[in-house]
């Protein structure tokens, strides 16, 4: 069973989940990745945001399994050092989010080159997304810089997600 912050439990109950809710998983899905337990449990659901973010505007969470994207699965699986299963679209498609074998969680644009931690774990990831809280950027060696929430992020940023 997925853990389920308190603060968006019932976000999640307003959008049909429940406990000990299963939902079918493609045999694509590893069955030992984290990935697969929260298709298993919200796969079909999508959680909608109440009120205004705490930080920025709040994004609503469709689950699904995404395709497989080489620009995710190669390049930011490469250098987080684990693997990386899409779950959700974000915001009404203008992003998506992905479970880390190792139990994080990121986001990536779909509109912009922007990909970011979403939350050290599923937990936080659902809670900063649906309440709205600032996640944190990341560069690509590759880049020097990165603009997110209108902000355009070096570097030199604090905010910015250090995974080396």
């Amino acid at each position: 069973m997925v853990e389920l912050p308190e603060s968006v439990r019932p976000l999640f109950i307003a959008a049909g989940w429940y406990p000990g809710r299963r939902a079918p998983v493609s045999s694509a899905v590893p069955i030992f990745h984290p990935a697969a337990e929260i298709l298993a449990e919200f796969g079909g659901l999508t959680v909608e945001p109440r009120g205004e973010g705490e930080e920025c505007g709040p994004n609503d969470i469709a689950f699904r399994e995404l395709w497989p994207d080489e620009s995710i699965s190669q390049v930011w699986a490469d250098l987080l050092g684990t693997r990386l299963v899409g779950v959700a679209d974000l915001h009404h498609g203008h992003g998506e989010l992905y479970a880390a074998a190792d139990g994080r969680s990121f986001g990536r644009s779909c509109v912009h080159d922007a990909f970011w931690l979403e939350g050290g774990s599923f937990s936080e990831a659902v809670e900063r997304s649906l309440l709205g809280r600032r996640s944190r950027p990341l560069l690509r060696p590759d880049q020097s810089s990165v603009t997110l929430y209108g902000v355009r992020f070096t570097a030199d940023s604090p905010e910015v997600y250090r995974y080396r």
